[in-house]
């Protein structure tokens, strides 16, 4: 059996994957139950914020510890600082490239690198990317299928998307990124790639999922007429605890979700049957 490879992208906050660990492990779970070796499935973990993260501590850290600020609302600012901050630092609009922008489109074509190696040629590929992540992988999957011939960092069909099987996106940042385009020139990545293998096209799904009571979180097919088009399914649903399913709070609950489990572990299964 052909081994599948799963990119996870995490959106902003504190770094590490604590969260994404517990979802992949739960996932895991899932799998074996359903007789399915986890073995043959790879993880890699793009952590595109710890270059990002040290920069703002540093800055708290001067903010706080300076004897002449008498400032207030401390919590909130941190979380301004370290969540909100990341939206504008970014600046990640394709094309327009800055510092922030172009060191994490390294860190994350090392990460792709770095699962292609655990994988055999042309292996099928599923993203999973939340928040943050979404407008990062999104970025990043454009630059590529835009690229001038000789893309270092498209060198094979698996660095160029041409595997990749399955998109998943929750808490979805796009349209917060949008208005600084014109809108009705935006347009989608292509999904699936137009070179992506024959076995995998008829099985090839992007599914978006939203909380109606996250506002970080969006659908996209709104966006425009060529989104509206896309091959991506909106999907709402209900995430996050009784202390925050109703509110701004909800944005950290999809990791957490039974659903999102369910039906990623679900796809999984089909398309290592698919391909095996």
């Amino acid at each position: 059996m052909q081994k599948l490879g799963i990119l996870v992208i995490r959106g902003s906050g504190k770094t590490g994957f604590e969260r994404q660990k517990r979802f992949i492990k739960k996932v895991n779970k899932r799998l074996t139950k359903n007789g399915i070796n986890t073995n043959q499935v790879v993880y890699e973990f793009i952590d595109w914020y710890e270059p990002m993260q040290s920069q703002q501590e540093l800055l708290i850290e001067r903010m706080f510890e300076n004897k002449g600020l008498k400032l207030r609302s401390k919590v909130l600012r941190r979380l301004l600082i370290t969540n909100i901050a990341d939206l504008i630092n970014f600046g990640g609009k394709p094309n327009f490239p800055n510092q922030i922008y172009e060191h994490t489109q390294s860190l994350v074509y090392n990460s792709i690198s770095n699962l292609q190696k655990q994988l055999t040629e042309n292996a099928p590929m599923i993203i999973l990317a939340s928040s943050m992540g979404t407008e990062i992988i999104n970025n990043y999957i454009w630059d590529r299928q835009r690229s001038e011939q000789n893309d270092p960092k498209g060198t094979t069909a698996f660095e160029r998307f041409e595997t990749l099987v399955g998109l998943f996106t929750f808490g979805n940042n796009i349209p917060i990124f949008s208005p600084s385009t014109k809108i009705e020139d935006l347009r989608p990545i292509q999904f699936p790639a137009q070179n992506i293998l024959p076995e995998l096209k008829n099985i090839a799904i992007w599914e978006n999922y939203f909380d109606k009571n996250d506002p970080l979180g969006y659908p996209i097919k709104f966006i425009n007429k060529y989104y509206d088009d896309a091959n991506v399914k909106d999907i709402q649903i209900a995430v996050g605890n009784l202390l925050s399913f109703w509110n701004l709070l909800s944005h950290f609950g999809y990791w957490t979700s039974r659903k999102l489990q369910k039906r990623i572990s679900d796809f999984m299964m089909k398309v290592m049957e698919e391909t095996s």
